[in-house]
């Protein structure tokens, strides 16, 4: 007999869990508040990468003398975000019906460890759900503070890029992580004075040092005006341009503001409490390293597991859960095998163990591959650096930046989830001219 699987959430990691259970032969019922591609195929994640796209389109075309203006028709790029989303959703829902997915949409809480009402957006319940499993993919909302609320008139957010009418002359970009980061180079590139605000954590604190240190001193170099190591406290409407004042006081101004400061898991209506389900203090659930939470049967991934919050982390989650709800016996989930990636140009990427004692390391210039000195045209060509352990040579991460660096570091993804040596891959040749070139030809330098 089958078993029977709830998934919470419409988004990458709902979707993946649910694929990936009935594919296994369970019966799976997904619930969803809105739309199958949740906020990541509607609202931030899909219509960001397509603005990214014709930037990083843009920025190519005037480096080879092909277009004068950075900036692109607003009204053509948000039509392609509707062709693509609708697209994109679309063609999950129908594998997902192929699959014999039941999708019910409503909002789901528990009322016990072993059932889940669905309530409708008028509140009456429309269903009650038990299953063997529950996996927990509802994502998470972004932060802000009452001084900082955008009004999606001259204060923005990501959410707000899929009906961005016009691009403004001028724009303060708060934030200095992975968002912010997109979003500065973003109205760089098309053509937008930008100032961005980072507070005393830095740019991409989560990165390797020297990898936000050279994305900060690419934009720079564009005409970004960075102000760093502080912390904005207010952002303010003022009819016809924005105020951001910074914590020693100072102000700036400008035409509109993007605030992209944080986000936390979206767990406020799922009924954690009934469901007897241990939060750590920042409201996520506590989780093994099946992604089980207190209760056994109960699953979390993704963004409600807390950061990295990042969508193939939210995925590989989904799919490890959701066959192990179905009893399949699998080593523990290997976040060292999660590339995570800030999709400027110059992309910063990252994967692994790339800090602290008992590593060895080889860096070259990102240039070295002669793919990526034909896609770079900045005088600061980025690097890609490879750590391994001294002794016996064993890939434990790399970190990368410049074009494509994404793609870089698949091959030492696979080179750690392999167990493989540092002189295995060296040993290697991929095609040429490739990105890919560039982990290989790393090894070569050891």
């Amino acid at each position: 007999m089958s078993k029977q699987i709830v998934v919470i959430g419409g988004g990458p990691a709902a979707i993946e869990a649910a694929r990936t259970a009935a594919h296994h032969g369970a019966h799976v019922t997904l619930v969803a508040d809105a739309p199958l591609g949740g906020r990541a195929g509607w609202h931030s994640l899909l219509p960001s990468k397509v603005w990214l796209h014709a930037a990083e389109t843009a920025r190519a075309a005037q480096a080879l003398g092909m277009a004068t203006s950075a900036r692109p028709a607003e009204a053509h790029v948000l039509a392609h975000i509707r062709m693509v989303a609708q697209r994109w959703n679309e063609a999950r829902a129908a594998r997902l019906a192929a699959l014999g997915v039941q999708t019910i949409t409503g909002v789901a809480a528990f009322t016990s460890p072993n059932e889940v009402v669905v309530r409708n957006a008028d509140g009456e319940a429309v269903a009650r759900l038990q299953a063997d499993a529950f996996i927990l993919a509802t994502g998470s909302v972004p932060i802000f503070p009452p001084e900082m609320r955008p009004d999606g008139k001259r204060l923005i957010a990501p959410r707000f890029m899929s009906h961005l009418e016009h691009l403004p002359r001028s724009i303060i970009v708060v934030g200095g992580g992975a968002t912010g980061s997109e979003f500065a180079y973003l109205f760089n590139a098309l053509g937008v004075e930008t100032t961005w605000v980072v507070d005393e954590q830095g740019v991409l604190p989560m990165f390797a040092p020297d990898a936000g240190a050279t994305l900060a001193r690419t934009l720079e170099a564009r005409g970004v005006r960075l102000v760093a190591g502080q912390r904005a406290v207010r952002a303010s409407n003022e009819g016809d341009h924005v105020v951001v004042t910074l914590a020693d006081g100072r102000t700036l101004t400008a035409e509109m503001a993007f605030i992209a400061i944080g986000r936390r898991p979206d767990t406020a209506r799922l009924g954690l409490d009934a469901a007897q389900i241990t939060l750590r203090e920042d409201g996520a659930p506590h989780v093994d390293a099946h992604l089980r939470t207190s209760q056994p049967h109960i699953f979390a991934v993704g963004d409600v597991t807390g950061r990295p919050m990042i969508a193939n982390r939210a995925m590989a989650h989904a799919r490890h859960a959701a066959l192990t709800a179905l009893g399949h016996d699998l080593p523990p989930f290997r976040e060292a095998l999660v590339v995570f990636a800030i999709y400027s140009e110059p992309q910063v990427a990252q994967v692994g163990r790339v800090e602290g004692d008992g590593l060895a390391r080889v860096r070259i210039p990102f240039n070295t591959a002669l793919k990526a000195a034909l896609l770079n045209t900045d005088e600061t060509p980025g690097f890609l650096e490879i750590t391994f352990t001294p002794d016996d040579k064993r890939l434990v991460g790399g970190v990368a930046v410049g074009p494509h660096a994404a793609d870089a570091l698949t091959p030492i993804m696979q080179a750690i989830a392999a167990n493989a040596t540092i002189h295995d891959l060296a040993a290697l040749f991929p095609a040429h001219p490739t990105i890919s070139e560039l982990a290989f030809e790393a090894a070569r330098w050891v």
